[in-house]
């Protein structure tokens, strides 16, 4: 069977399980598992559909059942776990997939998870004697590459017996393994879990969770537990076990605390694409087209210069602020204060080394002993240490990209950006240090932000991600989390989210939490304004002047709510109401250009013509003779049939730099209705032979402006005889 076939019926299965109609899923399984020869899950199969006929017939036989409930729960999960086994076993056999490959490897291997460790276990002590020695790398090399079998056969060992579950829990909180270890064990279990859901990878994260060896540990398995349940709602919801051990958190003041960092982690990742998209569209360009300044001014620095007094040399200030760059540069800035990922850009790049091509290296702790290190870096290494060793800096995946490119790099930069990094310490250690003090708990918070990146950075960079279903792909809805929801309930979790999205333009995802805090809260005009501004970014501009208008009653004299009513107004075509409330608007700021040119606007199309000309005029006062407002005055002007007062403002116009195919238009319709015929068909064939007009635009413009032609005392049947002469002199040229 292909692939496609396998996760076709596995699709269909869980449909049908969904539905609760079970007889049907049981009959494909039952022929399913015959096909594969699968008869250990067979006779399990098997067992499980009489004790459901039993179930049916105690219940119509009206026999009272208190566990009924919970047999049945059982029974889906089951049902579920064979499913997924059924495909899983189906696509083994031929799928190229990374997964697949690495399943068939171990088959072929036919090593257990007891070896496994051992394996791991042995080489080890030996690495770290290794290491004290200075000598012995392969033994180093071996410790690795163990560790790295171990997270391969974590990772695919799914349906593998309960006792093996236990064993890596148990190995994770009592015995004396290193941090890498421990970590790995939860990184292969939480991927497993993200492939094909599994109860006891579950339960096994929720032991080392609950045992709280160390808050780095702690940290790691709340982020893996918080994936798995995300991406396996349903399956978590319907599992009573689960659930009741995951109730007991309810009063836990650590665990809410800790679940709300993570949270926000997760949250704050789904920011990444855009900082990077700012970075890589705007950031990096402008800079690339101020390089040739910037070598000029540095030639322009003699020897004996301090080169740090550049950066508070106005100059260069000047510089960055071209085309708004220091603006985004400062917006960057708050993004990473705020906890925002501005490195992903710059190591997205440096994921091309074969340590890459490894899965579990994207999840692994730095380690400067690492083989790969030591034979990529070698004595180059000492000179970056300090950066590498410090905890808040990057992220481990980031500082493996580095460590790996030192070792490739020219002498000159090598040496260049190790003097730089020696002189930045200080300040990073005390930008560190602030960050700290702001938590709390800095070893928990700071583990969950390095973590989250490390798995944001497999599910997007990884050279076969497209295997893997991303968990970060659209933002997380805490709030249909099962059981997770219950401990995130509260107000100030919902108030945080809400903030973050809106702030950062969210405002799909920022709307529904807005709308909870107002039922919480009903006579918060802030919050009507924020939820009116979302509507309005959505486009549901019905709604956002509802909201507007809720909070104007509160605040009446708001010139930001006054202005929005006004826009949204007039994106309704509302123009008279559009206009009440620009007039609000120029009462309190009678000077502002845009404000009088929207007001006009407004009130030429609800017919007002001489009150748009006042706001013209006095728009044209205060910045005389810019081409919109010409144009403004000049139609407005024709609206109200002076047609020599507008003819005067079009030929303004025409003799500037910047007119269009709808000046010549315009000022042929005046042309026309004056008697210049000739003038009016020298205008208009101007206008056709612009760039993307022709003379079939020029015929539908012509037929829209017929009734303000006519208005003015034209004949659509001359105009129709000065169209034909238009496209005979063209056909001609």
């Amino acid at each position: 069977m292909t692939s496609d076939s396998a996760v076709a019926i596995h699709k269909k299965v869980s449909r049908l399980i969904d539905n609760a109609n079970l007889h049907e899923a049981f009959s494909i399984l039952k022929e399913r598992l015959n096909a594969l020869s699968f008869p250990e899950l067979s006779d399990r199969l098997k067992n499980m559909e009489e004790t459901y006929k039993y179930m049916i017939h105690y219940l119509v036989e009206g026999y009272a059942d208190s566990g009924r409930d919970s047999m049945l729960a059982d029974i889906v999960a089951q049902l579920r776990f064979i499913n997924d086994s059924v495909m899983r076993k189906s696509v083994l056999t031929d799928s190229p997939d990374i997964y697949s490959s690495t399943q068939r490897f171990e088959q072929i291997r036919k090593s257990s998870l007891h070896s496994r460790l051992a394996a791991y276990k042995e080489a080890y002590p030996r690495a770290m004697l290794a290491t004290e020695t200075g000598s012995g790398h392969e033994y180093i090399k071996q410790a690795d590459e163990a560790l790295s079998s171990l997270f391969s056969f974590i990772w695919t060992m799914f349906g593998s017996p309960q006792s093996d579950y236990e064993s890596l829990s148990n190995a994770v909180i009592n015995e004396d393994l290193p941090f890498q270890f421990k970590s790995q064990v939860i990184s292969a279990l939480m991927l497993g879990c993200l492939c094909y859901f599994d109860k006891n990878a579950l339960n096994a994260l929720l032991d080392i969770y609950e045992a709280d060896i160390n808050e780095k540990i702690s940290a790691r398995a709340l982020v893996a537990i918080f994936f798995v349940i995300a991406s396996n709602s349903q399956r978590v919801s319907s599992d009573p076990k689960i659930k009741s051990r995951i109730s007991l958190w309810q009063d836990s003041i650590v665990t809410y605390r800790r679940l709300r960092e993570v949270l926000m982690n997760i949250i704050k990742s789904q920011d990444t694409q855009r900082i990077s998209s700012k970075m890589q569209n705007e950031v990096l360009p402008e800079l690339m087209k101020l390089r040739p300044d910037i070598l000029k001014k540095l030639k322009n620095v003699s020897e004996e210069s301090d080169i740090e007094m550049l950066d508070i040399n106005p100059e260069w200030e000047e510089l960055l602020n071209k085309n708004g760059l220091g603006d985004k540069l400062k917006e960057l800035t708050e993004m990473q204060m705020e906890g925002g990922d501005v490195m992903m850009v710059a190591f997205s790049n440096l994921k091309t080394f074969p340590f890459f091509n490894t899965v579990g290296n994207w999840f692994l702790p730095f380690s400067s002993n690492h083989s790969e290190v030591v034979e990529s870096a070698g004595t180059h290494f000492a000179s970056f240490s300090q950066i590498l060793d410090m905890e808040g800096v990057m992220c481990d995946s980031d500082k493996y990209s580095f460590a790996l490119s030192i070792g490739k790099m020219p002498d000159a930069q090598r040496n260049m950006i190790a003097e730089r990094i020696d002189s930045q310490m200080s300040q990073l250690k005390e930008a560190i240090g602030d960050r700290n003090l702001k938590s709390s708990v800095p070893e928990f918070d700071g583990e969950v932000t390095r973590y989250v990146r490390d798995i944001y950075r497999f599910f997007k960079l990884f050279r076969k991600k497209g295997e893997f279903n991303d968990p970060f792909a659209s933002p997380i809805d805490f709030r249909s989390l099962p059981h997770i929801s219950d401990i995130l309930s509260d107000n100030e979790i919902i108030n945080l989210v809400g903030e973050f999205y809106f702030k950062r333009n969210y405002f799909r995802e920022a709307l529904p939490l807005l709308e909870i805090l107002d039922r919480e809260n009903p006579n918060d005009p802030l919050l009507w304004e924020k939820i009116g501004y979302c509507h309005n970014a959505l486009n549901n501009i019905e709604e956002s002047i509802l909201w507007y208008k809720k909070a104007e009653l509160l605040n009446p004299d708001s010139k930001w709510l006054i202005k929005k009513l006004a826009v949204c107004n007039r994106m309704l075509g509302r123009y008279a109401e559009a206009a009440e409330y620009y007039a609000k608007a120029l009462a309190t700021d009678p000077e502002n250009y845009n404000i009088l040119m929207n007001s006009g606007h407004c009130l030429l199309e609800s017919g007002s013509t001489q009150d748009a000309l006042s706001n013209y005029y006095h728009a044209n006062y205060i910045r005389p003779d810019r081409i919109s407002t010409l144009r403004a005055i000049a139609w407005a002007e024709f609206m109200n049939e002076n047609k020599e007062k507008s003819l005067t403002y079009y030929t303004k116009i025409l003799e500037s730099n910047e007119s269009g195919p709808t000046d010549y238009l315009n000022a042929g319709h005046l042309y026309y209705l004056n008697g210049n015929l000739k003038k009016a068909v020298e205008c208009y064939k101007t206008a056709a032979g612009s760039k993307d007009w022709g003379i079939e635009k020029l015929v539908s413009a012509l037929k829209e402006d017929m009734p303000t032609i006519e208005k003015g005392g034209g004949k659509k049947e001359e105009i129709n005889l000065l169209l034909d002469k238009i496209q005979y002199d063209m056909s001609a040229n």
